[in-house]
């Protein structure tokens, strides 16, 4: 009888351990390795939520070392970044958290302004690359006159990325941005 159940002890522990060690295994295997960042020139871990300012240095030293130039923070003389906070008649007029920032009329008709708020409310909640999304997409109305596009996967659609949302993707977005080449590319028609 000893034997049976020392022989039964057995058996279960090996099944047990097997069952253990397969999984332990599958495990290892179902690991995805992390996808290497694309190399990009600017260091986007520097920006500082709190001084939106980072946000549009970043940006000048970007448009210089990925085209070149030209010189944005020599040519928009004035740069007015900020926080707002919205009544509750903004908030009732449509202001969602898609919609966090935005560029103004004196901004994007202006071609050495650059005039951009941003909610502060929402923008507490975004990941750091929301907040890059963002930035960028506000600069493409102001700097480079684009309206909205249509691809989701365009820094210049109308809503802030997903949550989920890669620097890989943020910098393959960043990339058509710059280079001025994304389908359907339309400019604000401001008046002379």
């Amino acid at each position: 009888m000893k034997y049976k159940m020392l022989k039964s002890i057995t058996a279960l522990m090996l099944f047990f351990l097997f069952i253990g060690c397969s999984k332990e295994f599958e495990t290892e295997k179902d690991i995805i390795p992390e996808e290497a960042i694309l190399s990009s020139c600017v260091d986007y871990s520097i920006a500082d939520e709190e001084n939106l300012l980072t946000y549009w240095n970043l940006f000048v030293a970007d448009v210089k070392c990925s085209r070149g130039g030209p010189d944005y923070g020599s040519l928009n003389s004035t740069v007015n970044i900020r926080f707002i906070s919205p009544s509750a008649e903004e908030f009732a007029s449509g202001i969602t958290p898609d919609h966090a920032g935005y560029s103004t009329f004196y901004g994007y008709c202006n071609s050495n302004v650059v005039d951009i708020g941003v909610i502060k409310d929402y923008w507490e909640d975004y990941t750091e690359i929301q907040k890059l999304w963002l930035m960028y997409h506000e600069f493409g109305h102001d700097v480079y006159k684009y309206e909205h596009s249509t691809l989701p996967t365009d820094i210049m659609y109308p809503s802030v990325s997903r949550s989920d949302i890669k620097m890989n993707d943020f910098i393959k977005a960043k990339n058509k941005l710059l280079k001025r080449d994304f389908e359907g590319i339309k400019y604000i028609n401001c008046p002379n």
